[in-house]
């Protein structure tokens, strides 16, 4: 696979995948939790309350992980994203609206919610965005093979050379 080939296809799974599994660590304890993300570049956007344990624990240590694969039905067929970054609260307006508009063009539904009289609104009012900024993501495809994987690495959300080919673990 073309390093090209690699890099659209992250991007085909980063705009077609709606959930990732973000992990994090507070203490020696590991907490998983599933959020809506959506992509700005590289950078993953999510809402979340500030005080759910994630973003608790994200608040006392900005190290964290992400998974994201769509669902299939074989293990040829299994396709996906393991990340390492950091991940924190989105600060500033300029910052805020980019995060928005990212997350609004990929869930245009959450606009009428947070606009919507009632309960719903309210709680929705009670989120922050967020945004993971992965450092390097593995991108895996069992179709040409078990265990192909690629590696991309990343600073401030721009890619450091080409994606290369990994050996799986």
């Amino acid at each position: 696979m073309e390093p090209e080939a690699v890099e659209a296809a992250v991007r085909r799974l980063l705009a077609e995948v709606t959930t990732m599994t973000l992990a994090t660590v507070q203490a020696g304890v590991p907490w998983a939790t599933t959020v809506y993300f959506a992509p700005d570049g590289f950078n993953l956007v999510f809402l979340s309350s500030p005080g759910s344990r994630h973003c608790r624990n994200l608040a006392a240590n900005a190290a964290c992980a992400a998974a994201l694969s769509p669902e299939v039905s074989s293990w040829r067929d299994i396709l996906g994203l393991q990340m390492e970054g950091r991940a924190e609260l989105v600060a500033g307006l300029a910052a805020k609206a980019r995060a928005m508009a990212a997350y609004f063009a990929k869930f245009p539904f959450v606009k009428d919610l947070l606009t919507a009289p009632g309960e719903t609104a309210s709680r929705m009012g009670r989120v922050s965005a967020h945004v993971f900024r992965p450092t390097t993501i593995r991108y895996i495809d069992n179709g040409p093979g078990f265990g192909t994987h690629f590696i991309l690495r990343l600073d401030a959300g721009r890619l450091i050379g080409l994606p290369q080919r990994e050996d799986g673990d």
